[in-house]
Order: structure tokens, then C-alpha cells, then sequence
């Protein structure tokens, strides 16, 4: 994310509306450094005299940083410091220079002022580090796409740039300009024995049909090609001056084994589902099956104990039914509670009683285990407060709340039910009481703590620690 507005609106003495347009290119900084495999660097005039602001700072990612490379964002600069940009920012002018990295040792740079909508510079970009000097023209391109606002549709086209990248600049005409050497075995790969540079996409074989398409509708895009074996990802770029396509930029990736690997990952993720699906299908005909039994026994009691196992049953299975829709092996527990809540109340309660329900939750995921761990406890607290909590009582409120606490996830019960004594409920006697227990502690890891609510009524509170996936 940008620093650019926050910085300038404390630091600089830039108005609102030239803040906002020089933060509107903030998002192509890192692809700007990357793509000319240099530092870029952005000041603005400082509100002081003879001071400019240093609001963003980018290494190209396939560099690495050392050491030298720490810069603290937010510094006032001395223009005696930085007379490059200095001479820029005053002069609106690019211009060829050097910056000492350590003592007694420089490298070039590249300073290019960044303008406004009415041309006055309201930054420098400064672009530091040696590149061979057929690159040179990589530096110029990238100052071109900073100054083309990025749209949201297009934040694809301006991913950050790898050492497996072909590159392929192209002037307004169809002059391919600069090829690198990536782009070149890329285009072998396809057929073509001979280099890039120099030739015309619409008086040569080369086989930059995109180039042409992009040059015709002023439009970027993204597109997979095949060629045999092969695919290639490729971004085409057009940087427009003037309503015109001034240059293109073409990013090319061979990445055959990365879309194998890609169609491997959709087909488990598909099988993964399956699994899910058929799990809770299985669950629900076990389900089935015991509210066949339990309409045929007579005993109260074991009509109960149906009852309850059957309860625990759906509540797993609606783990996987929620699985069965996602790619992940995590889930959203509120996903999960809401729905028991809403099943459990269904199922349970009569039609003469009204209980109401009231639900409050932040987004949770957790993994399947951790989950399904959860969803049976949810469960079995629902029922123990709709079966114990409100017996004999026509109405009242159940809600269930599930929030993120600093790490820690915390779910709560309440109910405004007949209560019960904290110090005197006896584990050993509450067959559900003790699968929350062990699920909370063992499972978990969580603590688990029973209280009155005033009038009447019980609160459940359990705290547990969020893990990460892999963790």
C-alpha cells in the first residue's frame, strides 16, 4: 500500500489535489523498479525551505536489499543532499547524474520530474543503480507507465516482475525497440531463430499478434498462449501520450509447469470437495436413519439420547456441507454457528414457545478440524440451553456472539433461561458437558467458564487460540 498520502499530507507542502494525483501512480512503483531493475525513489518539496521529502522508496524484487539499501520513509531531506533531485524539482527537467550509495563509491542515476495536470513538478522519481546500456531505455519506460494512472480493471497487467520474464518494448510505429534475452529464447521456444530488436511487427514474421491488437484499441490485456506443449502468460501494456499508443510494453512468462501444477491443484481441490459433499450426504442418510429409530422406540429417554446424537450428527455435516463449496481447507465458524443456531431452534424448540434468536459475529476462519472441534461444542451449548435453560418457558433470548480478541477467538452463550449454579454443575453427569470440556481443552487448547446473567439466565465464554494453517 502507498505511503504517498499519509507522508505528503503531513510533510510536504503539495496541495490535496496534487497529493492525490501523484498517489494515483503509487501502486506502479514496484513494478516501475522492477521493470528497470533499479532503486526508485519519490520526493517531494518539503514544507520548509530548501527541503524535500523522501514519501516512497522501491527495490526491484529479484534483487534483494542490503544493508546500504535501508532508507526511513517520511525523512527530511536537505537539497544539498540530494542535488539531483534538487536541480529537477526546480528545474522540471530530467536529468543524467550519479548518487553516492557508501562512501567514496557511486552509481548512476536517473532523475525524471513528475508533473501535474498543469505541468508544474510536484515530485521527482529518481532512479539509482547500474544497468548495462542496452537497458538504459528500461528506465525511460518505466517513468512513461508511471505517469499513466493504473485503472482498477488493469492491476493485473502491473504485477511485480520476475527473473523468468520476457520483456519486449515496442514504439508507437510497431518498432520492436529492446528485446531482452528472456524474450528472445521465450520466442524461440515459439519458432523464431532470429533476434527481436529492430524488427517491425507489421513487416516481419514475428509473431506478436497482441502487440497489434493493443497498438489498434489503446487497451492492455492478459492472455495465455499455446504453442504445442507450451503456454505463455502475456501482458501487453500500452502506455498512451496524447490519446495515442506511444509504447507497449509486452511481458512474457513460460509457465507450462506452473499451469500443469495449477490444473493438478484444481483437480484435487475439485476431488477435496467431492469428498466433502458425499461426507455430509453420508451424515444426513445416518441422520435419517435415526429419526426412523427414534419414532419407533417408546422410552422418553432414548428418544433423547436419538435426539442428541442426531444433533451432533448435523452439526459436522454442516461443516462439510460448507466445505464442500469452498477451496480452502479452512472455514468461517460464524458460517457455521449462524446455521446451527437457526437449525437447532428449528428443530427443537415448539411451536407454542418463542425463543428468540440473536447472532453477532466477526469473521473467524479456522481449519476444518479446528472447526468441526467447534461446531460440536456450538451444538451441544445451544441444546443444553434450549433443553435445561428455558424448560417450561414459553419465550426468551438465545444469542451466540463470536469475535476475535488479539489472537484469541472467544465465543459466547447466553441465554436468559432458568440459570444454573456455576460451582455445582457436575461434569461427571452431562455427557454433553463433557464433550464441550475435553473438545475446548484437548482439541482447542481454549478455556472454557460458565456464569449467571442477571435477572436470569447463563453465559458460556470460551477462549481459544487462533493458529494458523501450517503453524
Amino acid at each position: 500500500m502507498s505511503n504517498i498520502y499519509e507522508i505528503c499530507h503531513d510533510s510536504s507542502s503539495l496541495s490535496d489535489v496534487q497529493i492525490s494525483i501523484l498517489n494515483n501512480s503509487g501502486d506502479l512503483l514496484q513494478f516501475a523498479s522492477d521493470l528497470s531493475q533499479r532503486e526508485v525513489s519519490v520526493f517531494v518539496p518539503g514544507k520548509a525551505k530548501g527541503t524535500m521529502v523522501l514519501v516512497e522508496h522501491h527495490t526491484p524484487l529479484f534483487q534483494g536489499m542490503s544493508g546500504a539499501n535501508v532508507v526511513t520513509l517520511g525523512q527530511i531531506v536537505n537539497v544539498y543532499d540530494e542535488p539531483v533531485a534538487a536541480y529537477v524539482m526546480q528545474q522540471g527537467s530530467m536529468l543524467m547524474g550519479a548518487k553516492e550509495k557508501e562512501y567514496g563509491k557511486t552509481v548512476p542515476m536517473a532523475a525524471y520530474p513528475f508533473v501535474d495536470n498543469a505541468g508544474g513538478t510536484i515530485a521527482v522519481i529518481t532512479f539509482v543503480g547500474q544497468v548495462e546500456p542496452n537497458r538504459e531505455l528500461l528506465t525511460e519506460t518505466a517513468f512513461m507507465a508511471l505517469q499513466v494512472p493504473i485503472a482498477n480493471n488493469s492491476k493485473q497487467l502491473y504485477k511485480a516482475l520476475s527473473v523468468q520474464d520476457g520483456i519486449i518494448l515496442i514504439s508507437g510505429d510497431g518498432k520492436i525497440i529492446y528485446a531482452n534475452e528472456l524474450a528472445d529464447s521465450i520466442m524461440h521456444l515459439r519458432g523464431r531463430e532470429t533476434h527481436l530488436a529492430g524488427e517491425n511487427i507489421y513487416n516481419s514474421r514475428v509473431n506478436l499478434s497482441g502487440a497489434k491488437r493493443a497498438l489498434a484499441s489503446h487497451e492492455g490485456f492478459v492472455e495465455d498462449i499455446v504453442h504445442g506443449q507450451v503456454i505463455f502468460t502475456q501482458r501487453v501494456i500500452p502506455l498512451l501520450k496524447g490519446g495515442k499508443v506511444n509504447r507497449l510494453i509486452i511481458i512474457i512468462t513460460e509457465r507450462t509447469e506452473i499451469h500443469r501444477k495449477e490444473q493438478e491443484l484444481m483437480v484435487k481441490t475439485s476431488v477435496i470437495k467431492e469428498i466433502h459433499h458425499r461426507v455430509k450426504n453420508n451424515l444426513q442418510t445416518i441422520a435419517s436413519l435415526l429419526r426412523m429409530q427414534k419414532r419407533r422406540v417408546q422410552s422418553e429417554e432414548a428418544k433423547h439420547a436419538l435426539d442428541e446424537s442426531l444433533n451432533r450428527i448435523l452439526s459436522i455435516s454442516v461443516v462439510h456441507e460448507i466445505l464442500s463449496h469452498h477451496d480452502e481447507d479452512t472455514i468461517d465458524i460464524t458460517d457455521v454457528a449462524q446455521k446451527l443456531l437457526q437449525l437447532l431452534l428449528h428443530g427443537m424448540v415448539s411451536r407454542d414457545s418463542h425463543i428468540e434468536p440473536h447472532f453477532d459475529g466477526q469473521k473467524l476462519i479456522l481449519p476444518s478440524e479446528a472447526a468441526a472441534s467447534l461446531a460440536l461444542v456450538i451444538n451441544e451449548l445451544i441444546t443444553n440451553a434450549i433443553v435445561h435453560g428455558f424448560e417450561g418457558m414459553q419465550d426468551g433470548i438465545l444469542s451466540v456472539s463470536i469475535t476475535n480478541q488479539d489472537g484469541q477467538g472467544q465465543l459466547i452463550i447466553r441465554d436468559t433461561g432458568k440459570g444454573m449454579d456455576p460451582g455445582t454443575v457436575d461434569m461427571k453427569k452431562h455427557l454433553g458437558l463433557q464433550i464441550v470440556t475435553t473438545l475446548v481443552e484437548k482439541d482447542l487448547q481454549g478455556k472454557l467458564e460458565f456464569s449467571d446473567v442477571k435477572p436470569s439466565g447463563t453465559e458460556v465464554r470460551i477462549q481459544f487460540p487462533l493458529v494458523e494453517k501450517g503453524a
